[in-house]
């Protein structure tokens, strides 16, 4: 039986995906503004990520955020669910992935999906300032949902001291099981389509300015298809073979759940417009996942009424008691 409500009349995925990301002035007042503490990140490759950091008088516990592709951490349903959470009396902590949040100046290397390593080892830096041994939850949504579920598998592996200390739960919605197929349904969505190109090459524009000794995209133009621009990034920029190789090193299959030790919880929806959910019913069943399937909801949308609640805030704060 499905939980989710969506608003009367704004239930159709395009909508609840469009709602979900909308910027508000609130929320763009709220990026600007001097809450929280900025927090810079050194990880193990030499890796520079930046982070926010939001604490509150006797937290319940930390709430790490981690957004999706070409958001940031001023992303609106990174915003709204930092907000709703620090009410709750949970610190949080919003990362941006490399390459986002106008973090280009901080690496020389273009962002790409298989950087594991330096996103994990971002969440462990963090996590690791947590001093009062606090339980800590991991949220991430899209490719930060995928993200979050690698850094699952990854944490459950670990030795004792590369663990995130005091992890919990860790929440994934709307993830990228197959980025390869959401990258092929992405492209067959023309509104879709134009709205990451547009993005991504305006990230990689401002990528080639501050270091044009590295990287010239004089010739974006050509590529009209997210797949296509991936096989340039891929052939030119990578250390990858192919595009399937490249892809294959963040698809998460049979196996790689198996891998998951730790409470985690999937949310998705039949309708979203970029991820295909019927990939959700192969997860093979076991005492640490929990995949919640409903049938409307968008592409990370799930909003519930005109304040833009969001229904998986009621998931997380059943799991985080």
């Amino acid at each position: 039986m499905s939980l989710f409500k969506p608003i009367p009349f704004f239930s159709g995925p395009m909508v609840q995906s469009f709602l979900a990301s909308f910027k508000s002035n609130s929320d763009k007042l709220y990026g600007k503004n001097h809450n929280g503490i900025w927090k810079s990140i050194k990880t193990k490759e030499g890796v520079t990520l930046l982070a926010k950091v939001h604490e509150v008088t006797n937290p319940k516990g930390i709430v790490i955020l981690v957004h999706g592709w070409e958001g940031s951490i001023n992303s609106s349903y990174i915003i709204r669910t930092t907000k709703h959470f620090l009410a709750k009396d949970f610190s949080v902590y919003r990362l941006n992935l490399r390459d986002h949040g106008d973090t280009h100046h901080l690496n020389e290397g273009i962002f790409n999906g298989s950087l594991l390593a330096e996103t994990y080892d971002g969440v462990l830096d963090l996590s690791k300032s947590n001093k009062t041994k606090l339980p800590i939850y991991l949220a991430g949504f899209s490719l930060g949902g995928n993200f979050v579920l690698r850094m699952a598998s990854r944490h459950s592996s670990a030795k004792a001291d590369n663990k995130i200390p005091g992890l919990k739960h860790c929440f994934a919605f709307s993830p990228a099981l197959d980025p390869k197929r959401a990258t092929i349904k992405m492209d067959e969505h023309p509104f879709l389509r134009k709205y990451f190109l547009k993005s991504w090459k305006s990230s990689l524009v401002k990528k080639g300015e501050l270091f044009p000794h590295l990287y010239s995209f004089h010739d974006l133009d050509r590529y009209q298809t997210v797949m296509d621009l991936t096989d340039k990034m891929v052939k030119e920029f990578s250390k990858f073979g192919s595009v399937d190789e490249y892809f294959n090193s963040y698809t998460l299959n049979d196996l790689f759940f198996k891998s998951i030790q730790v409470p985690t919880t999937i949310l998705t929806s039949m309708d979203d417009p970029v991820i295909p959910w019927k990939e959700f019913t192969e997860i093979p069943s076991s005492a640490f996942l929990e995949v919640v399937i409903e049938s409307k909801g968008g592409h990370c949308g799930f909003i519930e009424d005109w304040k833009r609640s969001s229904y998986y805030w009621r998931i997380m704060e059943k799991k985080m008691g």
